[in-house]
Order: structure tokens, then C-alpha cells, then sequence
């Protein structure tokens, strides 16, 4: 996701250089408690629920189905997922989900999308430019999802850090099989970089790195297919599109994170979808002059296998 703090932007629907970036938060910020997470407490001393049985999670996601998903973390107060406990973060996605299972040809799978490692624009403690999110959250999530049989996407904006090294860190989570990745160039900004500042990129070979790790994980813990969500807020920040690998155990999409109205919106994800990998859309709900309908999301061509709103 593009967005780290969800601070206003100029439209950046069309996908292009002169959308205006939203700022980092500070690291220190992540690191006081939230409001919004009041209630994970009781949710984390419950029994977890179990993970899905194979059967029931395993085959291909897309095109069969369609996953409509939530992003945030209680951390980004401004998320969907910062507005709300993770229970009640669960409650309002099936609700948010129930339009598009009515009108759509798909079944829809819900999500959430958990920024997992968050880009800060001060260097932190490692001097990495990016906070980890704590096991208790993770953990938290992960039990609100299952127990309305969703599933779990764990975003990395790298900062400093590289990609496949933070995607190392939450294997064990990725090992359980409702747990997917998502990454977002725009916070890739390399070993001298700051977000904010730098114009962050993710070229096709850390990509491919990525998602064949990902299908290592898949053959040896004998796990269904996994989500790798590719967040794109600008056109340079994936710039070798067309040469990311499409891998069987891996179902890679290119999520269109531009902000502002829905023509500029619709514009801009036809210029960065492609047909090669799978296709996603997202839609603020504070920032988006003119929110739009899933009526009108399912119409649009191509047509979008995931859907996100923040």
C-alpha cells in the first residue's frame, strides 16, 4: 500500500510522477499504545481458532474467486484497520464483502491486509526506516480472520531493509495456509533512501526472488497457493513489469493504490493493470472524492480479482 500514514494527496489515480506523496509516520508514533487495538486483548487470550482445513483452502485463487480485503494496521489511526478492533475490523469486512459475493460472478474470499513492517521516516533504532509489527498483533489478526474465514496478508514496506529479508522474518507465518505477502515499492528505498523523500522502487528480480521463496515455502509445507500482492501507487516504482515470473504456487497481482475521483481512478488502473499477472483495486474511504460503488468496481475492465479498501 502506497499509503503509509494516509495523509491527503493530490490525485494520484492517474498513476503518474507528479502524484503527491503521503508522508511516513515517525517511528516513535508506532510505538505508543492504541485505542483502535482495544479489544485485541480479549481476543488474544481466547483459544485460536483453527487454520482452514486444506480442502476447503486449496486450488487456485484467482480467477476463480475474488478476495476483498481491508488495510491498515491499528497503528495508522487512519486505516480502516486503525479505526477499528480487530473483531470489529472482521465484522464490518464480511459486510463490506456481501455486495460483491451478491453481484459478482465469484465467490469472494475477505482479508485482511496487515502492514506487517511499516516504512518511518526516521532511521529507528537498526537505522532501517521501517518498524516491525509485534507478534501480538499478527497473532491477533490472524484469530479475528479466521473466525470469519478470512484470510491474512501481511504487507512489508521495506524502507531500508530488503524485501526478501523482511518477507524472512514473518515465515512462520507464511507458513500457516490462509497467511499471504504483500509488498509496496513505494517504500522500497534502497540502503541510502528515506521515505518521504526518496521515490522508493521494486524491479522484477526481487520480485521473482520473492515469490520463489514464497513457492519453496508452498512445496515443502505442502500449502495451497499463496496471494503476493504488488501495491503501485506510481508508474516507475515497478518498472520492469513484464519481465516478474508467474509461478503456479503463487497468485501475483498489481494492486492500483491511486487516490481521487472515480474517473481518474478508473483511467489509471486500466494504464497499470496487465494482463499477464492478476489485477487489483483500492478505494479510501476518507480520501476518494466520490467513493465507488462495488457496482461499479465490478465493472471495471480488466476486471479486478482483488479488491481493497483502506
Amino acid at each position: 500500500m502506497a499509503v503509509a500514514a494516509l495523509a491527503p494527496a493530490a490525485a494520484g489515480a492517474a498513476g503518474g510522477p507528479s502524484a503527491e506523496r503521503p508522508a511516513p509516520p515517525h517511528s516513535h508514533e508506532l510505538n505508543r499504545p492504541q485505542a483502535s487495538a482495544a479489544g485485541s486483548d480479549q481476543l488474544e487470550q481466547t483459544p485460536a481458532e483453527p487454520p482452514p482445513d486444506d480442502d476447503a483452502s486449496g486450488g487456485d485463487i484467482f480467477p476463480d474467486s475474488r478476495v476483498v480485503s481491508f488495510w491498515g494496521s491499528p497503528q495508522l489511526t487512519r486505516s480502516i484497520l486503525g479505526r477499528l478492533s480487530a473483531s470489529a475490523a472482521a465484522e464490518r469486512l464480511v459486510e463490506q464483502a456481501a455486495p460483491y459475493d451478491r453481484r459478482g460472478e465469484r465467490p469472494v474470499i475477505p482479508a485482511f491486509n496487515l502492514v506487517a513492517a511499516i516504512a518511518t521516516a526516521d532511521a529507528g533504532r537498526d537505522g532501517m526506516h521501517r518498524s516491525r509489527q509485534s507478534r501480538t498483533v499478527i497473532r491477533t489478526y490472524l484469530r479475528a480472520a479466521r473466525r470469519v474465514g478470512a484470510r491474512l496478508i501481511l504487507d512489508v514496506q521495506p524502507g531500508r531493509s530488503k524485501p526478501l529479508a523482511e518477507v524472512r522474518v514473518l515465515a512462520p507465518w507464511l507458513r500457516e495456509p490462509d497467511v499471504d505477502l504483500a509488498i509496496d515499492p513505494e517504500w522500497n528505498v534502497g540502503p541510502r533512501g528515506v521515505p518521504g523523500r526518496t521515490d522508493g522502487v521494486l524491479r522484477a528480480a526481487t520480485v521473482n526472488s520473492v515469490s520463489a521463496y514464497l513457492g519453496r515455502l508452498v512445496r515443502q509445507e505442502d500449502l495451497p497457493q499463496k496471494l503476493l500482492v504488488l501495491h503501485q501507487y506510481r508508474s516507475p516504482s515497478l518498472p520492469d513489469r513484464e519481465r516478474i515470473a508467474t509461478r503456479p504456487e503463487v497468485a501475483s497481482l498489481i494492486n492500483f493504490d491511486g487516490i481521487g475521483s472515480g474517473p481518474a481512478k478508473r483511467r489509471g488502473y486500466a494504464r497499470l493493470s496487465r494482463d499477464r499477472l492478476f489485477n487489483g483495486f483500492s478505494l479510501f474511504y476518507s480520501l476518494d472524492r466520490g467513493l465507488l460503488s462495488p457496482a461499479q468496481v465490478l465493472r471495471l475492465r480488466p476486471e479486478a480479482d482483488f479488491v481493497m479498501y483502506q
